[in-house]
């Protein structure tokens, strides 16, 4: 079964490419950026007087030697597009771009000012045989949520809109990751995760670990820190 890729009917198949040292972006998710390299300004200025979309791809380690120009970017991005803007008189914009769809970019079709990436929509899959174990893991997935909410109110904030959206669980993941504080490779690979169940799992085990970090902290505070000598 593939579920998923909600681009508009118009994509053309190709987008241009806005490359960042830390930044992804998930499907589902919205992300408030500023933009004002000369290049990007172009890239969203067209953008905006097109089909409004822009994919989000994560630079490979090593980009700082060559950021002016094209450094290599992982080969899974999030085509998102712009649902808010606000431009300023000197070319800046500030944009929120809303992810779309998993983007597994191809050949450039333009090198400059900005890339442009023919590329091939990745949908969500489920194996027939395992959709009802992936429908558990998803409401297993939600009630973790529910618990890391519980303990903390700007998660519970961050996350309510995954939480009380009814998703299916593969976009539930992608929501819920969004929120997380992941280290950015961490975040790379759920992106890369097209499988739901595997996306679903690495989640549930972020979500799992926070909690027993906060269970631990709670246990040193109730016994007291040990005695430490200087």
């Amino acid at each position: 079964m593939s579920v998923g890729g909600e681009l508009p009917a118009f994509f053309s198949g190709q987008a241009p490419i806005f490359a960042l040292p830390s930044t992804v972006l998930f499907p589902g998710a919205r992300l408030p950026l500023h933009i004002f390299e000369p290049r990007y300004r172009e890239m969203t200025r067209r953008a905006l007087e097109g089909d409004r979309l822009i994919a989000i791809a994560l630079l490979r380690p090593g980009w700082e030697s060559d950021y002016e120009g094209n450094p290599p970017v992982h080969g899974m991005a999030t085509v998102g597009q712009i649902i808010m803007e606000q431009a300023f008189p000197d070319g800046r914009y500030n944009i929120v771009l809303e992810g779309l769809a998993r983007f597994r970019v191809g050949e450039l079709v333009q090198e400059a000012p900005y890339r442009i990436a023919r590329g091939e929509l990745v949908h969500d899959l489920v194996d027939p045989v395992e959709e009802a174990a992936v429908r558990t893991k998803g409401l297993h997935l939600h009630a973790l949520g529910e618990r890391v909410a519980a303990e903390d109110f700007r998660f519970a904030a961050a996350a309510a809109r995954a939480l009380c959206s009814g998703a299916e669980p593969g976009r539930l993941a992608d929501l819920l990751a969004a929120e997380l504080e992941l280290d950015v490779s961490t975040r790379q690979e759920i992106l890369e995760a097209a499988d739901v169940g595997a996306r679903v799992e690495a989640v549930a085990a972020q979500l799992k670990a926070r909690l027993e970090r906060e269970e631990e902290a709670r246990r040193r505070k109730a016994g007291g820190e040990p005695w430490k000598w200087n």
